[in-house]
C-alpha cells in the first residue's frame, strides 16, 4: 500500500485540486449554467438581455476575486452586496457593448489563438507542462465549464485587443513634454502667516442648544454597530489525526523505505584524495602525462599515495593534507570526475584522469557510512507521518461532505451530528470583524454578512481558515443598529461643534485679512499689527518639506501675479489657518535626458490612452439602447 502511494507522490497537488473542485461543485452546482425560465433580465443592451443569473455568478466570482487576492488583509465592511452588484452589472453591460462594437466591425480572436494562450497558462501547466485535465478542474473551480471559459477567453483577448487599438492611438510630442516639465519644475516666492486654533478655541462656547441640534441633524453617525452572532462548526486536521490509527506493519514498511534512502543517500559521499598534475604555462601535456605516469608508477610499487601528493601535486591545500579533499558531493567536479569515484574500492587509485583543473589521479580513502536509527526511534515520527498523510485525505474528504450537508441542511445540528462536530457559539461582532476568535479572519464576517446568510439565514459556504482549519457559519443573532444615548456622545459633539465654530471664525479672519491685502496693505504689515509670525520662502518647488502641503497646492494654484502680488487661504492640519502671498513664478528647465524624455512620454501616452478609451466606452453608451431593471432597493 505505502509503495503504491509513493509511487502516485508526484501529483498530490492534482488530487488536492480534484477534492477542492469536487467541493466547490458541490456547493455552488452547475444549474446555473443551464437556461431557466424563471430567470429574469436584469438589464438589456441593445436588445441583448443580461440575465440574474449571469449577474450572480458575475457577483459570486467578482467576491472570490476579491477575498483571493486580499486574503488576511481584506476588509468585510468593502463587500457591500448592493455596491457590489451594481458595479458588477455596469461592467457586465460595458462588456456586452464593447463586444456587440467589436462584433459590428467584423473582429475576432481565432480558436487556435485562444487555445495558445490557455495552453501557455501557468495555472493549467503541472512539471512545466499543460495538464488537460488540471484545465479542467481549475475551470470548475471558478463556477464555469471549460466551453465557457474559453469564451471567456475569446472575449477577453478580443477585449484587450480593442482597449489597445484604441488607446494606442495617442501620442505626446516633444515639445509638449518639455512644456510639462517646465511646468513641473516651476518654483515661487511665497510667504504666509498662520492664525492659530488655539489662539480662538478659547473664546468660543458651545451651548446645549447646539450640542441637541447635532445631535438631531446627524442622528445617522449616532447608532451602534451592526453585529452579528454565529454559530459554527469547525474541522481541524489536528482533531482529525488523533482519530487516526496507524497499522504496525504499515510503519515497519515505511521503516524499511527510510533506511533504503539513508544507505543511498550516505554511499554517494565519497572522501577522497587527489594528486594534481597541472599543465599550461608550467608544462605541456605531453609532460603532464609522463609526469602522472611516473607517480602511478610508484603508487602501483606501493608508495605511500600521502608522500606523492605531498611531493607531486599542483595544488599546495591538498598537497599539505597528503592529497586529502575530504568528503565529495556529486556533481562538484565534474562528470569524468564523479565515474572514477564511483569505479573505485576504498583504497583504489585511479588512472589520471583529464579534467578542468589538470590531470588527477584519485584515491578514494573511505565511503560515506551513516548511522542507521532503530525502529523504536524513528516509529513516532514516522507514525505521526503516516498520520499526516492520511488526515489530508480525510480532511479532504470530510470538507467536501460538510460542504455538502450544510448546503442542504436547515441549520448546523444535522452536518454536526454527521460528522460528529460541536457547534460553537461566537462572540458578536460587525461588518470589519473582531480582533480575536473565528470572526478575526475577514473571510467569516464576510459570510456572516452576506445576503444569503444574513437576510436568508442560510448556512455558510465552507471557509478554509487555514490549510488545517475550515469552518461553516450560520447567523444566531443579528443585533441591528440602535441609537446612541446623547449623554453618551455629548463631549465628543461638542469638541465638533467648537471645532467648526472655530474654523468658521478663523476663515472669516483670513477673509478680511485678504480684503484689507488687496485694498494695498501688505502681509508683513499685517503680521505686525496681528503679531503674527511672517514665513517667507523663495524657489519654493511644489514638494518642499518643509512647507505644509496644503498651503503649497493652494500656492501653485494661484495664478501668475505678473509685476504684484496675489493672496488666497487655506485650512492646515490640527485647525489652523493660513494666509499666503505669491509674489514670483519661475519656469523651470525644460532640459531632460532624451531616455528620460521618452519613458515620461510613454507614461503620459498609455495614461492619456486609459483616457480616451473611457470616453469610447462612454460614446458607445450614450448612442446605445441600454436599459436597467435591476431593482437595488
Amino acid at each position: 500500500m505505502l509503495q503504491s502511494m509513493r509511487d502516485k507522490a508526484k501529483s498530490w497537488v492534482t488530487f488536492v485540486v480534484v477534492g477542492i473542485i469536487a467541493f466547490m461543485m458541490a456547493i455552488t452546482g452547475l444549474e446555473t449554467l443551464a437556461p431557466n425560465p424563471n430567470n429574469p433580465e436584469v438589464a438589456t443592451v441593445n436588445g441583448q438581455e443580461i440575465t440574474q443569473t449571469e449577474l450572480a455568478q458575475a457577483v459570486d466570482q467578482q467576491r472570490r476575486v476579491l477575498i483571493q487576492q486580499m486574503g488576511t488583509q481584506f476588509d468585510p465592511a468593502t463587500l457591500d452586496e448592493q455596491l457590489l452588484q451594481s458595479s458588477v452589472l455596469e461592467a457586465l453591460i460595458d462588456r456586452q457593448l464593447l463586444l456587440q462594437n467589436a462584433e459590428d466591425h467584423k473582429m475576432g480572436v481565432g480558436t487556435a489563438q485562444v487555445d495558445q494562450l490557455i495552453v501557455s497558462m501557468e495555472q493549467f501547466q503541472q512539471n512545466g507542462r499543460f495538464d488537460p485535465e488540471r484545465f479542467q478542474m481549475m475551470v470548475r473551480s471558478f463556477g464555469m465549464t471549460p466551453l465557457h471559459f474559453k469564451e471567456a477567453m475569446r472575449q477577453d483577448t478580443l477585449l484587450q485587443q480593442m482597449r489597445a487599438g484604441v488607446a494606442g492611438t495617442e501620442f505626446i510630442t516633444t515639445e509638449e513634454l518639455k512644456q510639462l516639465r517646465t511646468l513641473e519644475g516651476q518654483t515661487r516666492d511665497l510667504s504666509w502667516v498662520v492664525l492659530a486654533a488655539d489662539a480662538v478655541r478659547d473664546g468660543v462656547t458651545v451651548s446645549e442648544e447646539e450640542i441637541k441640534a447635532y445631535y438631531d441633524a446627524n442622528a445617522g453617525q449616532f447608532m451602534t454597530p451592526e453585529q452579528v452572532v454565529v454559530d459554527y462548526v469547525q474541522l481541524n486536521k489536528n482533531t482529525l489525526a488523533d482519530s487516526v490509527d496507524v497499522a504496525a506493519e504499515d510503519i515497519e514498511a515505511e521503516y524499511r523505505y527510510r533506511v533504503e534512502q539513508l544507505q543511498q543517500e550516505s554511499g554517494n559521499d565519497a572522501r577522497v584524495s587527489v594528486i594534481l598534475i597541472q599543465t599550461g604555462e608550467q608544462r605541456t601535456v605531453e609532460q603532464a602525462q609522463a609526469r602522472a605516469g611516473d607517480v602511478l608508477a610508484q603508487l602501483q610499487a606501493g608508495a605511500d599515495f600521502a608522500e606523492l601528493a605531498t611531493t607531486y601535486s599542483d595544488d599546495a591545500t591538498t598537497a599539505a593534507r597528503g592529497g586529502d579533499l575530504g568528503a565529495v558531493e556529486p556533481g562538484f567536479f565534474g562528470d569524468e570526475f564523479d565515474a572514477a569515484v564511483a569505479d573505485l574500492a576504498v583504497g583504489e587509485v585511479s588512472e589520471p584522469i583529464v579534467t578542468d583543473f589538470g590531470l588527477q589521479i584519485l584515491q578514494v580513502t573511505a565511503r560515506g557510512e551513516t548511522e542507521v536509527p532503530s525502529l523504536g526511534e524513528m516509529r513516532q515520527s514516522i507514525e505521526l507521518a503516516l498520520k499526516h498523510s492520511e488526515v489530508d485525505s480525510l480532511f479532504l474528504e470530510q470538507s467536501r461532505e460538510l460542504a455538502d450537508i450544510s448546503f442542504e441542511a436547515a441549520d448546523l445540528a444535522q452536518p454536526a451530528e454527521q460528522l460528529g462536530l460541536t457547534i460553537m457559539t461566537s462572540e458578536p461582532f460587525g461588518r470589519n470583524g473582531a480582533a480575536s476568535g473565528i470572526a478575526s479572519d475577514p473571510r467569516v464576517a464576510a459570510a456572516a454578512f452576506s445576503e444569503d446568510v444574513l437576510s436568508l439565514g442560510a448556512n455558510s459556504d465552507l471557509i478554509e481558515l487555514t490549510p488545517e482549519q475550515a469552518v461553516v457559519v450560520r447567523v444566531r443573532e443579528h443585533q441591528k443598529p440602535q441609537p446612541i444615548p446623547l449623554a453618551q456622545v455629548r463631549e465628543s459633539i461638542a469638541t465638533t461643534v467648537q471645532n467648526r465654530a472655530v474654523e468658521n471664525r478663523l476663515a472669516s479672519q483670513a477673509a478680511e485679512m485678504i480684503a484689507s491685502l488687496e485694498a494695498g496693505s501688505t502681509l508683513p504689515q499685517l503680521a505686525g499689527q496681528q503679531q503674527l509670525a511672517l514665513v517667507t520662502s523663495d524657489k519654493s518647488t511644489r514638494n518642499m518639506a518643509d512647507v505644509p502641503v496644503p498651503l503649497l497646492r493652494a500656492a501653485f494654484k494661484l495664478p501668475d501675479p505678473g509685476q504684484g502680488v496675489v493672496y488666497d487661504s487655506v485650512a492646515l492640519p490640527g485647525g489652523d489657518y493660513a494666509v499666503v502671498a505669491l509674489s514670483g513664478v519661475y519656469p523651470g528647465d525644460s532640459a531632460v535626458m532624451e531616455e528620460e524624455l521618452k519613458t515620461l512620454g510613454q507614461f503620459i501616452a498609455n495614461s492619456n490612452g486609459r483616457m480616451i478609451f473611457e470616453e469610447y466606452l462612454a460614446s458607445l453608451k450614450e448612442h446605445g439602447k441600454v436599459k436597467i431593471m435591476l431593482d437595488n432597493e
